[in-house]
């Protein structure tokens, strides 16, 4: 099934680009789909190219030698991932996994480059994505490093936090809001009935209420 114009314009760094170069990506692309926990590709192996999300969330994620996994991200709706080996590397430095049934847009390796030489454009837009994944590493490592594991947590509330009636909701585990705060789910568990105590969230199985956002910037 070709690929629309319509839904290459839901990704946001795609969608500012000439109707000459969406199309172009249109031609290449190609649309996978991934159940839930379903593995989109393993840490180490050959990278097939630059990843776009059209529906649900991937979790990008790295594992120890000890088999402790640390989550470095959620890519949702309209955004990418995988973007590190276009530059660096030809192999994935990270594995990626749907969190929910996943559509996604993938911009082979073997196509971006003659791409690129017929848009500079989207060169431009491939570099912006890359730097940001870096500035993203950054302040994951600074987190990991200097903050801790309370605001660590609390931080993983408020930016992976959906804006609802009457509250925003997190439609995360313990378990993986453990992953991304870089400890472990008891810890998370833990710190997440405090702030339930405290009516500052409100628990429920596979999701959270946060129904005192200020509170999570103060503690």
């Amino acid at each position: 099934m070709s690929i629309r114009l319509e839904e290459i314009r839901t990704v946001t760094a795609l969608r500012h680009l000439s109707e000459d170069c969406q199309r172009g990506l249109a031609e290449v692309m190609v649309r996978r789909t991934f159940a839930p926990g379903e593995m989109i590709f393993i840490e180490g192996e050959q990278a097939l190219g630059i990843w776009f999300v059209l529906s649900g969330r991937v979790r990008i994620l790295k594992h120890s030698m000890t088999g402790r996994s640390q989550a470095l991200c959620i890519a949702q709706s309209g955004k990418c991932f995988g973007t590190c080996p276009l530059f660096s590397t030809e192999s994935n430095p990270a594995s990626a996994q749907a969190l929910d049934e996943v559509t996604l847009l993938v911009l082979p390796d073997e196509q971006t480059t003659a791409l690129m030489q017929e848009n500079p454009c989207l060169v431009k837009t491939l570099l912006q994505l890359y730097s940001e994944r870096l500035d993203q590493l950054a302040r994951l490592s600074e987190c990991l490093a200097m903050w801790t594991v309370a605001h660590r947590l609390n931080d993983c509330l408020m930016n992976h936090a959906v804006p609802e009636s009457p509250y925003p909701v997190v439609h995360l585990t313990h378990e993986k809001l453990a992953e991304l705060a870089g400890t472990v789910r008891e810890v998370a568990s833990r710190h997440l009935e405090k702030l339930a105590e405290h009516g500052v969230v409100e628990l429920h199985s596979g999701y959270l209420y946060i129904i005192q956002p200020n509170e999570l910037q103060l503690q």
